[in-house]
């Protein structure tokens, strides 16, 4: 009976000890997958800042809620692997797994996003251009076709445009003291400053500066936050806000093949992290908006002002069809152009926006 006992005990003890000795133990570690996140802008910019303080914390965030899996992210920015405009080349060709491909460069490689811009004068409000862009994503598959064409899986949208204001060197008060001037633009831009009787001249951010100080142009379509961090109203300190409004300019995208190789919850977190990548970014623009106004009035007397409704209802009927014509242009090559129109401008319309042109009818 003793040796009966005995063993007893020695059993109890012993399974004792192993119930402890798991209880210390860490659990199975998780799997570390490496992908490289691509962009050729620094995290200052807005959207890239976004990137790389809450995207990709996010995505391990949401794989620690089962310990499964991590993410050992490879901050692939400020050029360092693309430069700016090279993202969806890197992107497609497996230089970077998850890349910011501002898509607002390729009009003609992913035209559909370029709704926006064919739409000034409707709406200042970001937070509504990326939730509709994200909804006509969702509405129509041709969207991920285009990208897949491309090698690539989109995540979601984000921009970095609040708010396009007309910034020049002499004040200008009223829509007919426009004519005349030359004015530097995006691409996209010109349409809208040409109308106006405008001489247009293509222009960038990174030339911005000294093209206003030099004399290339005197005047400058560009948003608050970069006037600010790009110093642009010291040469240009007037500026008026005739409402040109806010456009998209970024897609979150996955190069296709990596893609196809990750786990399942992998491609759960990426996705879950989006909305909380959104937010910042459009955060980071409002807050740069605010700030940036309020430095170039503090530091080069910048003086603001609004044009009058009338006017501006006048700048938006001078220009020619330009989201009808986008829209033909989309559909004769089998896109829903006229359909991704009327959806987008019932959205504005839904929301209350200052629509001050029905772009799918005229």
């Amino acid at each position: 009976m003793l040796i009966k006992s005995l063993v007893r005990y020695v059993i109890a003890i012993g399974a004792v000890s192993i119930l402890a000795l798991a209880s210390v133990l860490p659990a199975s570690a998780a799997k570390t997958i490496n992908l490289t996140g691509i962009s050729g802008y620094p995290p200052a910019a807005t959207w890239i800042g976004a990137f790389v303080d809450t995207f990709m914390p996010g995505v391990n965030a949401e794989l620690a809620k089962t310990g499964n899996y991590k993410i050992n992210w490879n901050k692939g920015v400020s050029g360092t692997i693309v430069k700016p405009r090279g993202e969806l080349e890197g992107v497609e060709t497996g230089l970077g797994d998850v890349g910011l491909v501002v898509s607002a460069f390729h009009a003609d490689k992913v035209p559909l996003y370029d709704v926006a811009f064919k739409t000034p004068f409707t709406t200042k409000d970001l937070t509504l251009v990326i939730a509709t862009t994200g909804k006509m994503e969702s509405m129509f598959d041709d969207y991920g076709k285009t990208w897949a064409k491309f090698n690539q899986v989109n995540l979601g949208p984000s921009g970095a445009v609040d708010n396009y204001m007309l910034w020049s060197k002499t004040k200008i008060n009223k829509l007919s003291d426009i004519k005349g001037r030359k004015v530097g633009a995006a691409g996209p831009n010109l349409p809208w400053v040409i109308a106006a009787g405008a001489a247009g001249v293509q222009t960038n951010l990174a030339d911005a500066y000294n093209s206003l100080t030099t004399g290339i142009y005197d005047n400058m379509i560009v948003w608050r936050q970069a006037a600010g961090a790009f110093k642009l109203c010291e040469p240009a300190p007037f500026v008026i806000d005739a409402n040109l409004g806010a456009v998209n300019g970024f897609s979150l995208n996955v190069n296709k093949d990596t893609w196809a190789g990750l786990p399942g919850e992998v491609k759960n977190a990426l996705k879950a992290a989006v909305p909380a990548w959104q937010k910042d970014s459009i955060d980071r623009v409002n807050k740069g908006a605010a700030g940036g106004l309020a430095r170039c009035k503090k530091d080069f007397g910048t003086v603001y002002t609004k044009m009058s409704d009338a006017d501006i209802k006048a700048w938006a009927a001078m220009l020619p069809p330009l989201a009808k014509n986008w829209a033909a242009a989309q559909d004769k090559k089998g896109l829903p152009g006229t359909a991704i129109l009327k959806a987008w401008m019932k959205e504005m319309r839904a929301n209350n926006q200052p629509v001050m042109r029905d772009w799918d009818v005229k």
